[in-house]
């Protein structure tokens, strides 16, 4: 599949923090390098969240975003049990390689995502290549606390160079490892937790995985309709939510992402791991 008008983000960080400056024009306010510790309930429902120092920041509504740490926030609101599906955090290395000598991959190259070889590539400033894994049975899943964790390079850093050398023969495989190591929001079957939970005013946008970044614009106004739904007495979980894609005149079952459905055996990674 080719996709000509199709893109990217080469800054994540910039592009989060373009975010940051839209939602703080919306009304918003962060609390950045703040730790929760605690989620607050009051009369059978959530009423805010705790923060280091003690300092109560109250509520009607909280939304668990929160990465790789979801299940750890999961455990402190104590929605598990309801859950059907859960989450767990998922190392993961990328590669940043030089494009080989007369190769402009950085203009003539674009996003592979290769099946075969279980790697997906795209182009980098500076002609240089970004090679990723597409998780194959005989990569080893490591599942880690989101605080503590290796990020030094190990030798699925090599493996994923050596398996695009298959596609780009004059690709070397440098001496000096370049990239990066982090972490993976993983449900189940590697689909979105799109719902609300068990503890009234509780709701969940988790298990994204490495591709649902460029979703967010669409999963804010998904939840938004989710929650002001669930807020005004709708039952959610006996008659899903719908929501309209504007863009492709499709409408689609919110139901599709609840906490509660089975394992999606469809998932080309629900059988793995």
């Amino acid at each position: 599949m080719f996709f000509p008008h199709g893109g990217y983000v080469t800054d994540p960080a910039l592009s989060a923090h373009n975010l940051l400056r839209a939602a703080e024009a919306a009304g918003a306010t962060f609390r950045l390098n703040t730790k929760v510790t605690a989620i607050c309930k009051a009369q059978g429902r959530v009423s805010g969240v705790k923060i280091d120092g003690g300092q109560e920041i109250v509520a009607p509504v909280v939304v668990n975003v929160a990465g790789p740490h979801s299940f750890k926030i999961n455990a402190m609101a104590g929605v598990e049990d309801d859950m059907a599906i859960k989450t767990r955090a998922l190392r993961h290395e990328v590669a940043h390689v030089p494009s080989p000598i007369g190769l402009d991959f950085e203009t003539h190259g674009g996003h592979l995502s290769d099946s075969d070889t279980s790697v997906y590539c795209r182009p980098e400033s500076g002609n240089h290549i970004l090679i990723g894994s597409e998780d194959p049975e005989c990569d080893e899943r490591i599942w880690v606390d989101p605080d503590d964790f290796d990020r030094s390079f190990s030798n699925q850093w090599q493996l994923q160079v050596m398996r695009l050398a298959q596609r780009i023969p004059e690709l070397k495989i440098p001496t000096k490892l370049k990239g990066v190591v982090e972490l993976y929001d993983v449900s189940d079957d590697w689909i979105p937790i799109y719902d609300k939970s068990g503890l009234p005013g509780f709701y969940m946008a988790i298990g994204t995985s490495g591709n649902q970044f460029k979703n967010a614009p669409i999963v804010g106004e998904m939840m938004a309709d989710l929650i002001t739904a669930c807020e005004t007495g709708h039952d959610h979980d006996a008659n899903p939510v719908t929501f309209h894609l504007k863009n492709i005149d499709r409408t689609i079952s919110m139901g599709f992402y609840s906490r509660k459905r089975e394992v999606n055996q469809q998932s080309s990674f629900s059988v793995r791991g």
